[in-house]
């Protein structure tokens, strides 16, 4: 008898058949039911194996839970695990957590226990209406999560149609606009933070990496020889399964995020001071740790010297992402194009112009030469 390439069935005593076949996961899972004839365990095993293509293929056993009619928490949960362990594209670990806090915070208390094919669009805007009204963007996040959490519903064809019909529910006006500091402001700004912050601050806003990506940074990524650093990875903190917060490096969410990006001559020598300085750690030293010398820096240690700093330009309401803003203006103003500055950033948006531009390491040594003759003999002096 040939071997069966796909899957395993077996004649139980009752004269039933049982099927089952390892998926993506390597994990072995059953149908959920037994079959009369082998004829039908077969058509099922040819089925799970067209399911198991797709990039959105998914345990039988849970396809099975699906079909119920859950509530939301638990509609919710099993959504966000799917996406979490999906082959394509699953979701960061900082991504799910964020997910996580956002329901807990907002929907859950309200309509967790409602049953999916019972949420009424009129239930909804009652729910939105006693949302706090003094925190826009987290309320319409929470908006934008329920309502992609029910056109997964529409799409497992639990109800016909999605509830979620606010218009604009999901897109409030921006608390923060954002902003950039000029050059005079980027010196008082510096010299007013302390000593050991300044260095990661500068990184910030003169080469436009994101706090996590600067606190990521490994004494490997700096190559002064070629003038460069190399973004590869940044750090965060995650909610676990039994809500202790870890430690969580990883690369950047987009292949865009991963760059090179070039240094203007101030950061140049602020880097070879610092790493002549700093205790030796290995290549894979973090080039900012913590006080023991191995663990991350925290957000909030970077944050607090960042207020300082604001403090003394008085820009109250300028936040450490302002400073990628920063990088981008002051590159934008010496001659960067906008796929330059997707480049430095670690953007992924193309819009049609683009395509006429072209971006490469030599563009952006040019950019890191123009903003190092803009920052002048002034810094070199000090």
């Amino acid at each position: 008898m040939p071997r069966r390439s796909f899957g395993y069935i077996r004649k139980l005593p009752s004269g039933a058949y049982q099927a089952s076949y390892v998926g993506p996961d390597l994990v072995r899972h059953p149908a959920p039911q037994t079959f009369t004839r082998k004829a039908f365990a077969e058509r099922w095993l040819l089925d799970e194996k067209d399911l198991t293509a797709r990039d959105d293929w998914m345990p039988p056993e849970l396809r099975s839970q699906r079909r119920a009619n859950p509530t939301l928490d638990a509609w919710f949960e099993q959504v966000l695990k799917l996406r979490a362990t999906r082959t394509r594209k699953p979701l960061a670990p900082t991504t799910v957590d964020l997910y996580r806090k956002d329901w807990r915070l907002r929907v859950s208390s309200e309509l967790g226990t409602i049953q999916v094919t019972k949420l009424t669009p009129s239930r909804i805007t009652s729910w939105w209406s006693g949302l706090d009204p003094s925190t826009p963007t987290q309320n319409a996040r929470a908006y934008a999560l329920l309502r992609s959490v029910m056109r997964d519903a529409v799409d497992d064809e639990l109800i016909e149609r999605n509830p979620c019909r606010l218009k604009a529910a999901g897109k409030p006006a921006p608390a923060h606009t954002g902003e950039a500091i000029t050059v005079p402001e980027l010196f008082t700004y510096l010299e007013a933070v302390p000593e050991s912050r300044r260095l990661p601050l500068m990184i910030a806003a003169l080469c436009g990496l994101r706090s996590g990506e600067v606190r990521g940074l490994r004494r490997r990524d700096v190559d002064l020889k070629a003038g460069v650093l190399h973004v590869e990875q940044a750090v965060s903190r995650v909610r676990t399964d039994n809500h202790h917060w870890q430690w969580r490096v990883a690369p950047p969410k987009t292949s865009a995020g991963i760059r090179t990006v070039a240094l203007p001559g101030p950061v140049m020598d602020a880097l070879r001071t610092w790493l002549h300085e700093a205790p030796v750690t290995g290549r894979d030293g973090l080039l900012f740790p913590s006080r023991d010398g191995r663990s991350p820096m925290g957000d909030t240690t970077l944050r607090d010297a960042h207020k300082r700093g604001r403090g003394a330009i008085n820009r109250p309401t300028l936040t450490i992402h302002d400073l990628r803003r920063t990088a981008a203006t002051l590159a934008a103003q010496g001659g960067a194009t906008t796929k330059e500055l997707m480049r430095l950033l670690g953007h992924t948006t193309v819009q049609v112009a683009m395509l006429y531009q072209v971006a490469d390491e030599e563009r952006d040594r040019a950019r890191a030469r123009r903003l190092t003759e803009q920052l002048g003999e002034r810094w070199t002096a000090r």
